[in-house]
């Protein structure tokens, strides 16, 4: 199958210590940038079609990559969109978990600070059921929007009813499941005292 034809923008031969936190990783024979979930969506189908081993990549924090590097398309998360809705945020996987954290501070929303200084995108954050301080994304997470393969079925659960534990999740153990989207709950606050807390 010819991956530069379907996808004009798809590089080759990348270096994936350029996109891990630990800055280790040899190179990826593709590697595809998203920004859309119809992207994501996209880009799943044709390497299952064509047979071609894919890795779903996000911020890239905690993950070891080979010094072989990875025979096949790795597909890097840029679906960097969200909006707010009262005290609502719905966001891309690929939103950096600390961005989320100083909007939510503008916007006068409580709920997110211990997550200040935590590497990484909103969906690793789900991914991992990252935590802090005494909490994690169970407090904040109420929708989570999924690609169920292999019928590419997309789904919104609520996350208190998948199965979850401390720094783990579903995700991390099915992988028919792929996160789109978030939508996080937050309390209204006022910015001075969430800046101190961060402070803290």
């Amino acid at each position: 199958m010819d991956f530069k034809r379907l996808f004009p923008d798809i590089q080759q031969n990348i270096l994936l210590k350029n996109y891990t936190s630990f800055k280790i990783g040899g190179p990826a024979r593709y590697f595809y940038k998203i920004k859309s979930k119809e992207g994501l969506i996209k880009a799943v189908k044709t390497a299952k079609k064509a047979k071609v081993p894919y890795f779903i990549l996000g911020g890239g924090s905690n993950v070891l990559v080979s010094d072989r590097g990875f025979n096949g398309l790795v597909i890097k998360i840029q679906n960097t969109r969200y909006k707010t809705q009262d005290t609502k945020i719905i966001a891309g996987a690929g939103v950096l978990l600390e961005k989320l954290v100083n909007e939510s501070i503008k916007l006068g929303l409580t709920g997110l600070e211990w997550a200040v200084g935590i590497p990484g995108t909103i969906g690793g954050a789900i991914r991992g059921n990252a935590g802090a301080f005494g909490s994690s994304m169970a407090d904040v997470v109420k929708n989570v929007e999924v690609l169920k393969l292999p019928k590419f079925q997309v789904l919104s659960f609520k996350f208190q009813d998948l199965k979850r534990g401390y720094r783990d999740s579903i995700f991390k153990h099915n992988k028919i499941l792929i996160i789109l989207s978030v939508e996080l709950e937050l309390k209204r606050g006022s910015k001075e005292k969430s800046q101190k807390i961060i402070k803290e």
